[in-house]
């Protein structure tokens, strides 16, 4: 799970005596066990479900009416504990807390009917799965399944073997996870039923976690102000496909500007050049300097070991939640016309860094901005993995990647242009 919502872990399960357990409970056996109710223990990490302690009233309740059906006994297994064979629930855990909740209440209950696993079937990954399947009836919601896949994936279970058992699909997993992956407050909305599972997992899909927060707040927000206590997928707001806005403008502008500062813009058609011309020279208030002329830059020495640590550093936006930047890149001028790079992240639970060294002639380029494109190439694939591609901080990260890689590179000459051609 991502760190937007916490998985509880727990160690491994040592196995107990069933017999000599009920025995110190002072419990009984007919077709089933059966054991005083406080001799019962409860472990929250062994119920995959969170306790509804509005589901525990209900049972209570009707405990306290009509008694304890013992034709639903609960599900049981013995841990040993401090050397202690001690007994707990897994399987029941609302009719075990409401006939606890009805015994303060004044309900009279000696004794609880409990099935015990055999010792040699109990795992944490058995427990997972049993706690999954025998909630069929009542199913875990997306993001309750998602916890357990990950825990599941934790402890060594391979996402074909979670198909199998659990009888789902390999889009199934992908989707689960992709929610569990987004922000805390979005799970927090579909906890609260106010938006539901489907809906956020396809605007995560087409926004990306962040977004897809901001849009279904909105609409939660919206919703709210006219009396309703759900978003659906009518009232999000439609992206505004069919018109150019002024940000949208605004880049296409820049993007002619740096068409004009080109070293070849000279050789392309007069035709062309007048209009392009013709576009910027009425806006030109509206746009960004960008470099014409080529910078002149220091050249950079490296330490006895060959890494240039006094050099340029590109840093991506800090991010909020951590107040880090995720991704960083190391440029190095090691002479005239020959730049390198290096590239280091720390994003979820993924991370990777290498020193800016030279290792060679053919790993150098000719201007900053090549080097530029070639981190950001690089990075790209990098953080094209399972545990980054759906991290909290990739949508910022991308758009920065995306504004490094689209932007003017002032050192770029028509002799270069016409090398690379040939």
């Amino acid at each position: 799970m991502a760190d937007t919502h916490a998985l509880l872990r727990a160690e491994m399960i040592v196995t107990g005596n069933t017999k000599a357990a009920v025995k110190a409970a002072g419990g009984g056996s007919s077709d089933l066990w059966t054991v005083p109710p406080d001799q019962i223990h409860y472990d929250v990490r062994d119920n995959v479900r969170p306790l509804d302690p509005g589901r525990v009233r209900h049972v209570a309740n009707l405990i306290k009416e009509n008694g304890y059906d013992r034709k639903k006994p609960l599900g049981c297994f013995v841990r040993k504990v401090d050397g202690e064979d001690l007994i707990f629930v897994y399987e029941g855990q609302h009719r075990y807390h409401g006939a606890l909740l009805a015994i303060t209440e004044g309900a009279h209950i000696e004794r609880l009917p409990i099935v015990i696993d055999e010792a040699k079937s109990v795992s944490r990954v058995n427990l997972i799965y049993a706690g999954i399947t025998n909630n069929d009836s009542e199913k875990l919601t997306p993001l309750q399944l998602a916890e357990k896949v990950i825990e599941l994936q934790d402890l060594g279970e391979p996402n074909a073997t979670i198909c199998r058992r659990l009888n789902v699909t390999d889009q199934t997993i992908r989707d689960v996870l992709l929610l569990a992956h987004a922000p805390a407050a979005l799970h927090k909305l579909v906890r609260d039923k106010v938006v539901s599972s489907t809906l956020a997992i396809d605007e995560i899909r087409a926004h990306g976690g962040e977004k897809a927060l901001d849009r279904l707040q909105n609409a939660a927000t919206e919703a709210k102000a006219v009396g309703k206590a759900k978003v659906t997928k009518k009232a999000l707001a439609k992206p505004t496909t069919h018109k150019v806005t002024d940000a949208h403008a605004k880049q296409l502008l820049q993007a002619l500007q740096s068409v004009l500062h080109d070293p070849i813009f000279g050789k392309l058609s007069p035709g062309t050049i007048a209009g392009i011309h013709a576009a910027l020279t009425p806006h030109a208030d509206l746009l960004d300097a960008v470099p014409a002329t080529r910078a002149k830059y220091r050249i950079h020495k490296p330490n006895e070991h060959g890494v240039y640590t006094d050099c340029e550093t590109l840093k991506a936006p800090l991010f909020k939640r951590t107040n880090k930047h995720p991704v960083e890149i190391d440029l190095a001028h090691v002479d005239l016309g020959k730049w390198i790079y290096s590239t280091s992240y720390a994003i979820g639970t993924a991370a990777g860094s290498s020193p800016c060294k030279l290792r060679g002639a053919d790993t150098t380029y000719q201007t900053r901005g090549q080097a530029i494109r070639a981190a950001v190439q690089s990075l790209r694939e990098q953080l094209d993995q399972w545990n980054t591609r759906n991290a909290k901080e990739m949508p910022g990260v991308h758009a920065w990647l995306e504004q490094l890689w689209t932007a003017p590179d002032p050192d770029w000459t028509g002799e270069m242009a016409t090398e690379v051609a040939k």
